[in-house]
Formats: structure tokens, sequence, C-alpha cells
């Protein structure tokens, strides 16, 4: 059996992360595509936008002021086009780690810029 040692995952690791990231790059135009084709509101992108895995269902109604009924829709639909995974239940997060400046909520990008 061949073992790797911890450098050489450590390595293994940089380099998928380094080809995850070109990959969202080249691909963000269509990611964004699919995005908007189930976000079609500021408050559905803010969902989106807040969908980080530490911030909960009812915090992220609250934050867009839309019903936590709505933000559990709008998580089921992206968690049916693979977008989001709920590792802990009521805590959606993002598979890509894309959110355009214009859907993050304003105190969001007040701390951006």
């Amino acid at each position: 059996m061949v073992y790797m040692s911890e450098k050489m995952l450590i390595n293994l690791y940089e380099e998928i992360v380094k080809i995850r990231q070109l990959l969202e790059i080249a691909l963000k135009d269509n990611l964004k595509k699919e995005l908007e084709r189930i976000l079609t509101t500021n408050e559905r992108k803010m969902v989106w936008a807040l969908s980080d895995g530490f911030t909960d269902t009812s915090t992220i109604a609250r934050r867009t002021g839309i019903s936590a009924r709505a933000v559990q829709i709008t998580v089921k639909e992206l968690l049916d086009a693979e977008l989001l995974v709920v590792e802990k239940r009521g805590f959606p997060r993002r598979q890509f780690d894309y959110v355009p400046s214009k859907w993050a909520p304003k105190e969001e990008v007040q701390k951006i810029e």
C-alpha cells in the first residue's frame, strides 16, 4: 500500500484549490446565468449571498425581509440545482464562492468597500 506524506497531501490540496479557482473563473458567466434562472428577485439573490454555511435560514429571512418559507423555497430550488449544500440543518452553504457585489446585502457591500 502506498501512503502519501502530509507535505504531499498539502501540495495536492493546494493544486486542487488552484484548479477549482481557475474553473470558477472560466465558468463564471455560465454559473451566473444558471443562478439568475433561479434567483429572479433581489431578495432571492441576497439569499444566495447570505448562504455562507454560518447564517441560518431564519436570520437570512430577517436580513432579506422575506418570509422564512420564501427562504426555504429558494434554498430548496438551489439544493435541487446542486448549487447549495446543507451540512448542518438550517444553515445553507454555497457550492461556489461566487457572489456579485450587487447581490450582497447593503451592510456587506459597505464592509467590502
